[in-house]
């Protein structure tokens, strides 16, 4: 359900940019596995994904179910590769039941919508914060040559685990080849210790986008709230 969501928003935004005849620009679907969804691309320009022109920005689209446990949706781009333009599309949603009725529907119950860039910022703070760590050039797990290491800036967990597919060979359990809890929305916001608190306290006061993505997470969902706490 929630890939149907994301295309959708992409759909009906479509659909109100071309209600305006001055609109110069469209979404895009991005094909392949690239990490964005979307790109709002110049109507009257040739496209080039690899080389983005004909682009304007891109923008990354996540849907979470409210009503989940522990939602799955995860955040995990590091913030290298993210550019100072790119968008992120957040869409909570759950099943609503329908009136008069013995059906119940999907229904989006709130939404953001921001730069990326700050909220994996905040997501970074966070992590160090927790005793997470992320590969410095010149000290990698693998012993790579500095010059030709491809793992810096992979977050590594407290136990010096990596945390995606993507960092140091040699950082694995003996059960898991990469931890995958680096970027989850909901648990990037966990902060059980006095430290984590203090830093996300400091980073929602020096940063309005990352006050207002905890805000709205900490709206919906009552883990955040305990948090803040």
């Amino acid at each position: 359900m929630g890939m149907v969501i994301e295309a959708l928003w992409g759909f009906y935004l479509n659909a109100e940019l071309a209600k305006d005849s001055n609109s110069a620009c469209e979404m895009a679907w991005m094909y392949g596995h690239e990490y964005n969804d979307f790109a709002c691309v110049l109507k009257d320009a040739d496209w080039n994904p690899d080389t983005r022109e004909g682009e304007l920005l891109r923008v990354e689209v996540k849907s979470m179910i409210v009503s989940a446990d522990e939602s799955k949706a995860h955040f995990d781009r590091l913030q290298s590769e993210l550019g100072d333009d790119e968008i992120l599309a957040i869409f909570l949603w759950d099943w609503i039941d329908v009136p008069s009725t013995a059906h119940s529907a999907p229904q989006i119950v709130d939404h953001f919508v921001d730069a990326a860039l700050p909220v994996a910022r905040l997501r970074d703070t966070l992590h160090e914060a927790r005793g997470g760590s992320f590969v410095a050039r010149g000290g990698c797990p693998d012993r790579c040559t500095p010059t030709d290491c491809t793992h810096v800036g992979e977050p590594l967990n407290k136990g010096g685990v990596r945390e995606r597919r993507t960092g140091p060979g040699s950082a694995t359990a003996n059960r898991v080849s990469y931890a995958a809890n680096f970027g989850g929305l909901l648990r990037m916001l966990g902060t059980r210790s006095r430290e984590a608190k203090d830093a996300l306290r400091r980073a929602t006061t020096e940063d309005d986008t990352s006050k207002r993505f905890v805000d709205f997470m900490a709206k919906n969902f009552p883990k955040v709230q305990r948090a803040l706490a």
